[in-house]
């Protein structure tokens, strides 16, 4: 029964779908490179819009990448 449990706690953390997704909350194009900013809690926002001043990450993509995805939109990556 131990065995058990220790195996669904760590399939549970191991296999989360949203490990490497976030929500993109700002996008910049600085230097020539296009750069997702996004947040991977987005519980965190003001009550007067999605942005707080705080980000997870910056994550430099290809133009195409850049322009597919919104501010608001979900982006996963490996």
């Amino acid at each position: 029964m131990k065995k058990l449990f220790l195996l669904s706690a760590l399939l549970m953390f191991c296999c989360d779908d949203d490990t490497d997704c976030f929500t993109v909350i700002d996008k910049i194009i600085s230097e020539g490179e296009y750069i997702l900013v996004g947040d991977f809690d987005t519980s965190n926002t003001d009550d007067d819009g999605p942005l707080n001043g705080y980000a997870d990450v910056n994550l430099p993509v290809s133009q195409e990448v850049y322009d597919t995805y919104d501010i608001g939109d979900k982006y996963c990556y490996d």
